[in-house]
């Protein structure tokens, strides 16, 4: 049975943790990918990432983070990237890295008619391990402009996954902008088929001058949770690293 360790990270375009507009930093992807490997991931599911645009300097950041995780692990690694809208002359939107062959199944807009707020994207896809089927994964980054916009963004991942079947095994990570409990959170976890939430009971994943919480989460159908845990990574972003480990 394969055991997987897999994160969660808004890592804020590379800004660090004050989020300064276009002042990207190499030195903060840098130390994402030396979290990265130190907590031992083999798939990690990205949230805010600049791909070739201004405010990056141009940097391909998932293909730069995979870069650099190569060179830690000796081993390739791949990386899926899905744009919910264009910026500065790139993209912003949602990646995952992964230590394993990956196939695109999905990338749906969460896009709501007549939505005047940050666009968002939920990128779907498959990840192939030896020796067992495909796991399915999911990045998700909901709106920050309350529930209203959140549960039909929500309703909307689960019915895109509800005409999958058969799921396979599937684990899905993101940024809910909400809490465990709040209406986002049920439509993910009951909706359709449940979910299980896969990350730590306790502590906040998200922390400001003025407002902590826990608002990044892990969810599962059909893996089965040994450990999980939070990693602050100081300033190189707002979020923290929320990660769990599965037998798949």
């Amino acid at each position: 049975m394969p055991r997987l360790r897999v994160g969660t990270w808004n890592i804020k375009g590379g800004r660090g943790r004050k989020g300064c507009p276009l002042m990207f930093s190499k030195r903060n992807l840098n130390r994402m990918a030396k979290e990265i490997y130190e907590a031992g991931l083999d798939i990690v599911l990205l949230q805010e990432v600049d791909v070739k645009n201004v405010r990056c300097a141009w940097f391909d950041q998932p293909r730069y983070l995979a870069k650099k995780l190569e060179a830690y692990t000796s081993a390739k690694w791949h990386s899926l990237f899905a744009q919910a809208f264009t910026l500065l002359g790139g993209s912003y939107g949602n990646a995952v890295l992964s230590a394993y062959p990956l196939e695109e199944v999905l990338t749906l807009s969460l896009k709501l008619p007549g939505q005047k707020v940050e666009e968002r994207v939920f990128l779907f896809a498959h990840v192939f391990l030896p020796g067992a089927g495909p796991l399915g994964i999911g990045t998700f980054h909901l709106s920050v402009k309350g529930e209203s916009q959140r549960v039909p963004e929500a309703k909307r991942i689960k019915a895109a996954l509800g005409k999958l079947f058969p799921l396979p095994p599937l684990i899905l990570g993101g940024d809910l902008n909400g809490k465990r409990g709040s209406a986002a959170f049920q439509e993910l976890a009951t909706a359709i088929f449940p979910l299980e939430e896969l990350g730590p009971a306790d502590g906040d994943s998200f922390t400001a001058p003025a407002y902590s919480a826990r608002i990044d989460f892990l969810f599962g159908k059909g893996v089965t949770p040994s450990t999980s845990g939070i990693i602050d990574a100081g300033e190189a972003s707002d979020h923290h690293l929320v990660w769990v480990e599965c037998d798949i």
